[in-house]
């Protein structure tokens, strides 16, 4: 899968702990399938691009496109929803974005065990 899942887990500053948690799989499970240990059931691939709205296939590594139309189109409407907020996001440091992300990121977390 070329590490795309870590790649994605990476770029928005997610745990193998948090993601885990978040497909209902266990941290160890998530480390191998990011280290091609061990294949990936279909069941988590599922989840896994429900998660960051991308294909099938671009986790497995047989397309570069990221999302098909209906995915495209869905980021352009939540893109022009959070504008505002996107822009100010970009217009921080590194450092200071992957806080932002670790910071929704637990708070998420927390509200999903509150339901």
């Amino acid at each position: 899968m070329e590490n795309r899942i870590r790649q994605l887990r990476e770029k928005r500053g997610l745990t193998q702990e948090t993601l885990a948690i978040e497909l209902e799989i266990t941290q160890q499970q998530l480390s191998k399938y990011e280290r091609n240990i061990a294949s990936i059931k279909v069941e988590s691939l599922k989840k896994v691009a429900a998660y960051f709205n991308v294909t099938t296939d671009y986790l497995l590594g047989t397309s570069d496109v990221k999302r098909d139309v209906v995915g495209a189109v869905e980021m352009g409407k939540t893109l022009e929803e959070y504008y505002d907020l996107v822009e100010l996001y970009r217009g921080l440091k590194q450092c200071d974005q992957k806080i932002v992300l670790a910071i929704i990121a637990i708070i998420k977390n927390a509200s999903g065990r509150k339901e």
